[in-house]
């Protein structure tokens, strides 16, 4: 993958399948390392809402899918009401094939700037609380801990600890 240029692109629901494969590499990567993330099966309407919203985006490498992002500017079942404006990060997957490849940190300094250019104050995501190397990824790319939450998965099926995070962009004076 050219290092220089992140191309990234608006999903559509053909890419749903792809999507789905990278959420599955990861949640069985995440099982053989006893971390209870993504171990519900997203259901398809989710991603197809995503994308229809225009809040999913993929990056390509000879027309495979090899990382996602779901990007919102609201998540009030996680954070709340929001109290200023702010980009709200989800199911960031990296192929098994680019791990450790720089990819997802790549990914998160696009959703930077495209939050920046859409004038948002701050980055948020959240991760499961039991995922230490994750939580620690986060904090490396300058996330900070903000609070842990209990979600509903998806599904409805469970609850589940969260841990939130969020990163300050700059503020351009004009």
């Amino acid at each position: 993958m050219n290092q220089d240029v992140l191309m990234v692109e608006s999903a559509s629901a053909a890419d749903i399948p792809a999507a789905q494969g990278l959420i599955e590499g990861a949640r069985q990567w995440l099982l053989s390392r006893g971390i209870d993330q993504w171990q519900d099966v997203l259901p398809d309407s989710v991603l197809f809402r995503d994308a229809e919203r225009g809040n999913l985006f993929v990056v390509r490498q000879d027309q495979a899918v090899t990382a996602m992002v779901t990007v919102s500017d609201s998540d009030p079942e996680t954070w709340g009401a929001a109290n200023r404006p702010a980009a709200y990060v989800h199911r960031l997957a990296v192929a098994q094939t680019h791990r450790g490849s720089g990819l997802g940190q790549r990914l998160l300094t696009w959703v930077e700037a495209r939050a920046a250019d859409r004038e948002a104050a701050v980055v948020r995501l959240d991760c499961a609380t039991n995922n230490p190397g994750l939580r620690r990824f986060y904090e490396q790319q300058g996330f900070r801990y903000v609070r842990d939450v209990t979600v509903t998965a998806l599904d409805g099926g469970r609850q589940l600890a969260s841990s939130l995070y969020e990163r300050e962009l700059p503020q351009i004076a004009l």
